[in-house]
């Protein structure tokens, strides 16, 4: 099974002072073969700017690509924030560039977001989970420019709660749906690994989730350690892999100019 981190970002996104060869170094470092850069891209972030400088992303990641070549091969992708308050601005974004890999994000719900919280003013813990898992339904259903679907419990990771865990069985309905409604739509999940601060042995989503996409036909999968520093990229990829494998998965999935690797 390839080593690969297909979330990562560097300071072409907002939230991010990270140089991207910094990335490339760790990766190499810790023995990965494939890594993907996949920046930011957000059109109704009501506090921050995720804006994307696409000609110097390029431009910058493409030098490095070719620089590199010899030592592990570098993908350049996106993160675009689903939003379905703005479907039309951000398809055109992502047909307008040549990238090898998108992640698809819930990141905003009608201009309301969860870093800072305002999403769930006024919500109990099952209604903000509910509304989160509605809303990703919708917008997988509603959208076709992404590859994977990014951090599928990013809910959990904040909130105003004291366990601010996903009670999977509770919405394994709504669950279900987004994962058929993905496997319909040749599209896949990501296990994001910054959810193991949160979960401690398991990132977002957790395996059961991973294990019942599989049941269902699911087979495009992917790492990704949402690295926006450089010692993060690359953290738990391993162990991820372990347990991809006791699923019996043989490899991962990897991307070029949106495709599935052959």
């Amino acid at each position: 099974m390839r080593a690969i981190d297909y979330h990562m970002h560097t300071k072409f996104s907002g939230d991010s002072e990270a140089d991207p060869r910094a990335h490339i170094e760790q990766a190499i470092a810790l023995g990965l073969d494939e890594i993907c850069f996949t920046d930011h891209r957000d059109f109704d972030y009501p506090i921050d700017t995720f804006a994307l400088d696409t000609p110097a992303y390029f431009q910058e990641l493409t030098a490095l690509q070719k620089e590199y070549a010899d030592r592990i091969k570098i993908k350049i992708g996106v993160e675009i924030g689903l939003d379905l308050d703005h479907k039309e601005e951000i398809e055109a974004f992502i047909n307008a560039s040549p990238y090898d890999f998108v992640i698809g994000s819930i990141h905003v719900i009608h201009h309301t977001e969860f870093y800072y919280g305002d999403f769930f003013h006024g919500k109990s813990k099952d209604q903000a989970h509910e509304a989160f898992f509605k809303e990703t339904l919708k917008c997988v259903q509603a959208f076709d420019c992404f590859n994977v679907l990014g951090h599928m419990d990013y809910i959990m990771r904040y909130g105003p709660y004291v366990d601010k865990r996903v009670d999977h069985g509770k919405w394994q309905s709504l669950i279900d749906e987004i994962l058929k409604t993905l496997i319909k739509k040749g599209k896949g999940i990501e296990v994001n690994t910054s959810g193991y601060k949160v979960n401690g042995c398991c990132g977002f989503p957790n395996f059961d989730v991973i294990k019942r996409y599989l049941q269902l036909g699911g087979t495009i999968l992917t790492i990704g350690t949402d690295a926006h520093t450089s010692d993060r990229v690359g953290e738990h990829v391993y162990d991820v892999m372990g347990h991809y494998a006791h699923l019996g998965v043989s490899d991962v999935s990897t991307f070029t100019k949106r495709v599935k690797d052959s």
